[in-house]
């Protein structure tokens, strides 16, 4: 099938039970609205015919942020790679992480998300992402990647 012009470059992404974080860089005016339309149909067609149902999916619009800093742009790849943290350790957001080693191993082998593909994994996902992110996001520890995500909750202004 023959594919239209490219909409977005993926960054970096994280799938959990109940909702999903993309990193896009527009490519196409407009694009990340019509990409995002694009998902967000296409899976609501899979999953209405898999679960034998009809009807929207998803109940508010997808919600967005410019990024204009590569600062912002590291503390934002560290939020969306630890968030699978939650699964396991609900209160990592605001509270002392009980066992980092524990939750870094989790968070570093989650197989939905992209975090593999940042830290040099050989995995197919890389293929999907834009390798320019890899030349501005340095991947940390994973201490250093909580803290990061943590910064970003606390402040989305992040200069």
């Amino acid at each position: 099938m023959p594919r239209g012009k490219r909409l977005v470059a993926i960054g970096a992404f994280c799938l959990m039970p109940n909702h999903f974080h993309l990193v896009l860089k527009e490519v196409s005016e407009g694009g990340i609205t019509a990409f995002m339309r694009k998902l967000g149909t296409a899976y609501t067609l899979y999953f209405n015919a898999r679960h034998e149902r009809v009807g929207n999916l998803f109940l508010k619009p997808f919600q967005s942020r410019h990024v204009s800093a590569d600062r912002y742009l590291e503390h934002l790849i560290n939020y969306v790679h630890c968030n699978p943290a939650v699964l396991y350790e609900p209160d990592w957001e605001t509270s002392h992480v009980v066992d980092p080693q524990f939750l870094g191993g989790h968070i570093a082998t989650y197989p939905y998300s992209s975090i593999g593909a940042h830290t040099g994994a050989h995995t197919p996902l890389r293929a999907i992402l834009d390798a320019e992110v890899f030349s501005i996001v340095r991947t940390a520890p994973i201490q250093k990647m909580l803290q990061g995500a943590r910064l970003y909750c606390a402040d989305s202004d992040i200069p």
